[in-house]
């Protein structure tokens, strides 16, 4: 696993990273095999192990293009004083307050193996991307895996050609799509198929893996391996003991990589063999999806030789979220209480998860997704606002400036799809902007 350096000056942002430099690029007609058992992979923590509770932080970064970066550590979280209620109720979900619900079981059956690559460095001495070898896993899945048909886009040719004239939208990141899940069209593409890292957008698999494998209430204790990842943490301590919906909340809202690890270790059924059981779950769900040129190597989204992704494959990925009720439900929450708790068998300290996700304040319709951020992959974000009963899906990578992407890709949409007597071209409440401290 590649770790990124927590406090690192820059001088500029990076457009292209090290990592995505070297990923291999295929045409969009090819469909290599994924990368695939992450089980012979043995869990490192990248960090020593610590004593006592660590505050509930998380890192401050400002990136400004051409001036050196200004890093602020540790920001400590307030309390959040919003209740947590018991049941059910429209008023409360629309107020970011949880609700407990159940989730969807299902099992993939798989045929066949994929090889996998060891990575190697470059003579730059950087990690190279690991290649798929050998046939691809071939899964027996319900049905064929959704897709967008990209016929409209490309019969603009002003559009395909990212002419100002045709109403293009200004754009930051690397790669970015913007796509319509009702129609099942693509209504904006750019690099939509190249390979680059995905941070923390990753989490979005890692919750709809723990939601199909395990009951929302079943308890996991805290390994201490979970509490070692960084930099994002929801503030877990080792030997806390929290349930599966729980851990979702610092998953989804606070991208704590604890989450993800606790998730992952739980889940997969414990120990290093458990969280490579878990991660070899989330890559036979991309071959369910259809994910062609996507793979994970963490539960977290930690950069990684094979840990990368596509903004179509995301798009896929964040439609497929869409559908499952839990995961849509918390992804759309803006914060989230848990108080503490000493009954036997369930004892964990107060968290109080706050959704990183600025769209669901700053975008009318805004129903989540998940952003990211590491120091190679940029600012990365899979975004989707419903609105006139369209739900448009965006995915903006190795971004400077996540948010304002996927306003402007939403903004973009809905000018393309909405009628004549629906809702203003922009539709959004205020400009946002990437904020310091994206995940």
């Amino acid at each position: 696993m590649v770790n990124v350096p927590a406090f690192q000056p820059r001088g500029s942002f990076r457009t292209v990273s090290p990592l995505s430099r070297s990923l291999p690029q295929p045409s969009r007609s090819y469909a290599p095999p994924l990368v695939g058992g992450s089980a012979a992979r043995a869990y490192a923590p990248p960090l020593a192990a610590r004593t006592g509770r660590r505050s509930r932080s998380r890192r401050v970064e400002w990136t400004l293009a051409g001036l050196a970066t200004l890093t602020l550590g540790a920001c400590t979280l307030g309390p959040r004083l919003a209740p947590r209620l018991p049941g059910p109720d429209s008023a409360q979900q629309a107020a970011g307050v949880a609700v407990a619900a159940g989730a969807p079981g299902g099992q993939l059956v798989t045929v066949g193996q994929a090889a996998q690559a060891a990575p190697q460095a470059n003579p730059a001495g950087q990690v190279a991307i690991a290649q798929a070898s050998g046939a691809p896993v071939v899964a027996t899945v319900t049905g064929p895996p959704l897709a967008f048909s990209f016929a409209k886009f490309e019969a603009d040719p002003a559009l395909v050609a990212g002419a100002v004239a045709a109403g293009v939208p200004n754009l930051s990141g690397e790669s970015a799509i913007v796509v319509d899940v009702e129609s099942r069209d693509v209504l904006y593409a750019k690099n939509a198929h190249k390979r680059l890292l995905m941070a923390s957008t990753a989490k979005i698999m890692t919750a709809l893996v723990a939601v199909e494998r395990a009951p929302l209430d079943k308890v996991i204790t805290v390994p201490l391996e979970a509490t070692q990842v960084e930099p994002n943490h929801m503030g877990l301590k080792a030997g806390e003991k929290l349930t599966v919906g729980e851990l979702l909340y610092g998953l989804m809202l606070d991208s704590g990589n604890d989450a993800a690890e606790a998730i992952a270790f739980g889940v997969g059924g414990g120990g290093a063999s458990g969280r490579a059981q878990f991660v070899d779950w989330m890559n036979q769900k991309a071959r369910q999806f259809g994910l062609q040129n996507s793979s994970f190597a963490n539960p977290s989204g930690l950069d990684d030789p094979n840990a990368y992704s596509t903004a179509y494959d995301l798009a896929l990925l964040g439609a497929q979220a869409l559908k499952d009720p839990e995961v849509r439900r918390i992804a759309a929450m803006k914060q989230q209480v848990i108080p503490s708790s000493k009954e036997p068998g369930r004892e964990h300290g107060w968290f109080g998860p706050g959704n990183l996700n600025s769209l669901l304040s700053s975008y009318r319709g805004a129903i989540g997704l998940k952003p990211g951020y590491t120091e190679d992959a940029g600012y990365t974000l899979v975004g989707a606002a419903e609105r006139n009963g369209r739900t448009l899906v965006c995915v903006t990578l190795n971004s400077r400036r996540h948010f304002g992407d996927c306003t402007a890709l939403l903004d973009f949409g809905y000018n393309r799809t909405q009628s004549s007597q629906h809702a203003p071209a922009s539709l959004t409440t205020q400009s946002p902007q990437s904020p310091p401290n994206a995940p």
